[in-house]
């Protein structure tokens, strides 16, 4: 992910992610902002002036997300608990939906954040962008490398023990059917990593473009615009065709994943949504 984006998405989803892991929700959220700089900083060296800069723009968009959007999560969070005490009620249609709902409130948040980037992207300097390109390059080369030799059965695997522990954060330890079905899952899925770094050296590629006209800011934010507030605009109709068709594929997958919970495994999902709809709220009622 590139590092504009992980600014923007981590102030959304640090809290909610990271909670997950074992982190107290409010701890990871009030940092959110500077963990954000801080990847931004593994990317590129900044001056003084820019580091500050960013900081504050970044503590006034944490404060607008902190009053505006997480008593949406909130309510989000509940609805979807809600949806849950009824085995079925979370179908794919309707986890679709709960799923666009979601993608609103990141496009809105992406929206916000650009200003800020455009106002830093457009001050780099020459020696400033040549790092940050040269960043991204290794950083895909080191994905490539990790991918070397690794056949479609082991990122099936990976994919299938990365779904597992997800699960079990919301719902307590899965039954041997259960991880049966969740291996299915992942085997069902078309391979999709070779297309995501084709696609994401494309991304590459244009960020580069763009920043080396970065001084003309009409032509900077419309580059913007499709490469960090709707990247998938960019996507090629091969690779988009292959995301629409894995997405469906775990629609199902999970629809029927929650209408087979057990009552124990159900009240546990529900009690961890509450909890983190809770851990929300305090934080927003403590902006003041």
């Amino acid at each position: 992910m590139s590092p504009c984006r992980r600014i923007s998405r981590g102030l959304l989803l640090c809290a909610a992610l990271l909670s997950l892991a074992g982190c107290g929700t409010a701890f990871i959220y009030e940092r959110a902002d500077g963990f954000a700089g801080r990847w931004l900083n593994d990317y590129v060296e900044l001056e003084p002036q820019q580091r500050a800069a960013l900081e504050a723009e970044l503590e006034a968009l944490h404060d607008w997300h902190r009053r505006e959007h997480l008593p949406r999560y909130s309510a989000w969070l509940r609805s979807v608990a809600a949806q849950l005490e009824a085995p079925g009620a979370l179908g794919p249609a309707e986890i679709r939906a709960r799923g666009e709902e979601l993608g609103a409130f990141w496009r809105e948040l992406a929206d916000r954040s650009l200003p800020p980037l455009l106002e830093l992207g457009s001050g780099l300097e020459d020696a400033q962008v040549t790092e940050l390109v040269a960043r991204l390059r290794e950083e895909h080369r080191e994905l490539l490398e990790e991918d070397s030799g690794r056949s479609a059965e082991w990122l099936a695997a990976r994919r299938a023990r990365s779904m597992e522990r997800f699960l079990k954060r919301w719902t307590g330890r899965l039954s041997a059917q259960q991880r049966a079905e969740v291996r299915a899952w992942s085997q069902q899925l078309e391979p999709s990593r070779e297309a995501w770094l084709e696609s994401r050296m494309g991304w590459i590629d244009a960020m580069e473009r763009a920043l080396a006209g970065r001084h003309d800011q009409e032509a900077l934010a419309l580059a913007a615009q499709t490469l960090i507030a709707r990247p998938e605009d960019r996507w090629s109709e091969e690779y988009a065709g292959l995301v629409a068709r894995n997405s469906a594929r775990t629609t199902a997958f999970l629809a029927g994943f929650l209408a087979g919970l057990d009552p124990v495994q159900r009240t546990r999902a529900i009690e961890r949504l509450e909890s983190l709809a809770s851990d929300f709220e305090s934080l927003s009622a403590a902006a003041g």
